[in-house]
């Protein structure tokens, strides 16, 4: 378990991606939440798609993915918004 956690602990990846939600995401606090609605908008079509083609069961599973997948990003971009608070443009 050590040796997992030191090489989390040196991941130039792991910390390329935090560095880049750390510049990034507080001036598009919003941009979550819209790519949230986005994918809950194509999750329908796939749903009213997959009721109308006679219950093709890869289609049921696309959009049951792609609703718990908008529904994480919409908590998690509802979370950071609420935890950066106001934008320094505001």
């Amino acid at each position: 378990m050590r040796r997992l956690i030191r090489s989390l602990d040196r991941a130039l990846w792991l910390a390329n991606l935090l560095n880049w939600f750390r510049v990034n995401i507080p001036p598009r606090r919003g941009i979550l939440i819209f790519s949230a609605v986005l994918l809950l908008a194509v999750s329908l079509i796939v749903h009213l798609v997959y009721f109308a083609s006679g219950q093709n069961a890869w289609l049921g599973v696309c959009g049951f993915s792609l609703l718990h997948v908008a529904l994480i990003i919409g908590f998690l971009g509802v979370l950071l918004s609420e935890a950066l608070g106001k934008g320094y443009r505001e």
